[in-house]
């Protein structure tokens, strides 16, 4: 597979009011593709737009909760096939596991893992139809770098890591490609939207000021640009993922024990 030629190609983002959906929509709309920027935040998703239109881009704005099967189909009906699916919605809870509750969990889980799901179902039979098409999936490095405070996290962005290898085995010769991007640190607004739980009530601040300290979100919109481009595969952002993604997969349990013990907020 070669991925997509991106000039006057249909590009939908999730997640794309703020942060690394932002970059990412701003990335597209300067290769001169058209850019569809999806949120749940009205007023976010149309700013997007705007920025986009103001780069010379086709851009329009749509308001829509990934976490609800019903909208995201309803959705993918209204604007039609795409050729660039970017699934980055995704939100956090911080805490000792048992000290969140099961509405938290499913809660990251329904915006983290079932919106990623939500929007292959919706959108990758358009594109197994046509025979082209590339789906770019936002994990992070949590999925290899287990945290005690961020089960739900980690577990989630492990999980949409496997379903995208899952789904680029399973799609291999169709024409349509898949890449999960995996960004370690990175500045975006997810620290100060999280919930944070038991223990962790106190570290939000902390958190906040970490991920400040973090990479360039249009980093991580470089290499999703480049997943859409190019179709790869698994793809680490930054030096703190890729070393992770390298050495941790495959170190003695008790040394991912330590780092999970460790944290990294």
């Amino acid at each position: 597979m070669s991925g997509v030629v991106l000039q006057d190609a249909t590009v939908l983002i999730t997640g794309a009011a703020g942060g690394i959906g932002t970059a990412t929509a701003r990335r597209f709309a300067r290769a001169g593709a058209r850019v569809l920027c999806t949120d749940i935040d009205r007023a976010g998703a149309e700013r997007v737009a705007e920025e986009c239109a103001a780069l010379g881009a086709r851009a329009e704005s749509h308001v829509c909760d990934v976490a609800d099967a019903s909208a995201v189909t309803a959705l993918a009906e209204a604007v039609g096939p795409v050729d660039v699916l970017v699934n980055n919605a995704g939100v956090g809870v911080l805490g000792p596991f048992l000290e969140c509750s099961v509405e938290d969990w499913q809660w990251l889980r329904s915006i983290n893992l079932d919106g990623v799901a939500h929007g292959c179902f919706a959108f990758g039979p358009g594109m197994l139809a046509r025979g082209r098409g590339q789906v770019v999936n936002v994990a992070s490095m949590a999925a290899y770098t287990p945290n005690r405070d961020l089960a739900a996290y980690c577990a989630s962005k492990a999980a949409v890591v496997s379903l995208s290898q899952c789904l680029r085995a399973g799609w291999r010769g169709t024409g349509v490609g898949v890449s999960v991007v995996c960004p370690g640190l990175t500045d975006t607004p997810i620290a100060a939207s999280s919930r944070y739980r038991g223990g962790a009530r106190d570290k939000q601040a902390k958190a906040v000021r970490t991920l400040g300290w973090g990479r360039s979100p249009d980093l991580v919109a470089k290499a999703i640009v480049d997943c859409a481009e190019r179709d790869r595969d698994v793809v680490p952002v930054g030096i703190d993922s890729t070393i992770a993604y390298k050495l941790l997969r495959g170190a003695p349990q008790p040394v991912q024990q330590l780092v999970a013990r460790a944290g990294l907020l």
